[in-house]
């Protein structure tokens, strides 16, 4: 069955309509037809089952019947501070990560980042951005609308962590160069204090400068590798918010 996402109120009995965007993929996307089943998400891991009741030119309407249980969330609060890659490449880690379980996503301007966003772009940007991070929150059947925000330098991105950092958070940037700690290391660590809120930080395709590395550490921001083989950028992000959503799991 699939899930569409709604800012409209919704509880049993509510009639609600599907537009624009949505309502293109619906009906012509997925060819979903008058009587069959969907499912509607609030974006806040309240979901129903509703009967498509009508379609017009512009939208469809939706009545909820039933109100599902969801637990496909994960356990724990994952915010990737992800730095922008070019192409395509940035998207298909939006749509990865979100698969995998990140909570939220800041896309960060690096020193060594090759995407020019000035701006008056940043808002197109996260825009364009969102949509893709819908499209993946309705695919992977997310009980939450996972949003990305706009563009940040890589300082605001420090001092946004270390306004928000307290004993229920640790922050961790993933680092070719270190090579005593581990990411298990610290996830270990926060799991036995019961710290469920982690910060990631991931490069972009040359890696984080030296000096970039030093204010982060100086921030609190614990270096950790993902292992023995250098990853690309938007793997090396895929397997850090996988690895540490699943091992909330075990």
């Amino acid at each position: 069955m699939h899930r569409f996402f709604t800012d409209q109120k919704i509880d049993i009995g509510s009639l609600i309509s599907i537009k624009d965007d949505d309502y293109n993929h619906l009906k012509n996307s997925l060819r979903i037809r008058i009587n069959e089943n969907i499912e509607i998400s609030d974006g806040k891991n309240n979901v129903y089952i509703g009967n498509v009741e009508e379609f017009t030119k512009e939208y469809c309407t939706v009545l909820l019947n039933d109100k599902i249980e969801t637990d496909n969330e994960p356990q724990c609060n994952i915010t990737l501070y992800a730095a922008i890659l070019k192409g395509d490449r940035f998207d298909n880690l939006l749509q990865k990560c979100i698969e995998t379980g990140v909570n939220s996503i800041v896309p960060v301007i690096t020193s060594n980042t090759i995407v020019d966003i000035d701006d008056k772009k940043k808002s197109r940007k996260a825009d364009r951005w969102n949509k893709v991070a819908k499209l993946a929150c309705m695919q992977s059947k997310r009980g939450k609308l996972i949003l990305v925000n706009e563009p940040v330098s890589i300082n605001e991105a420090i001092s946004d962590t270390k306004m928000n950092q307290d004993s229920d958070y640790i922050s961790l940037v993933c680092y070719e160069a270190e090579k005593e700690n581990s990411i298990k290391k610290f996830l270990m660590q926060a799991v036995s204090m019961e710290i469920k809120k982690i910060n990631i930080f991931i490069g972009p395709e040359g890696g984080f400068e030296k000096f970039e590395i030093e204010n982060m550490n100086k921030a609190g921001i614990l270096s950790a590798h993902l292992g023995k083989r250098i990853l690309r950028a938007d793997t090396a992000a895929v397997q850090a918010v996988f690895y540490t959503a699943a091992f909330y799991e075990l």
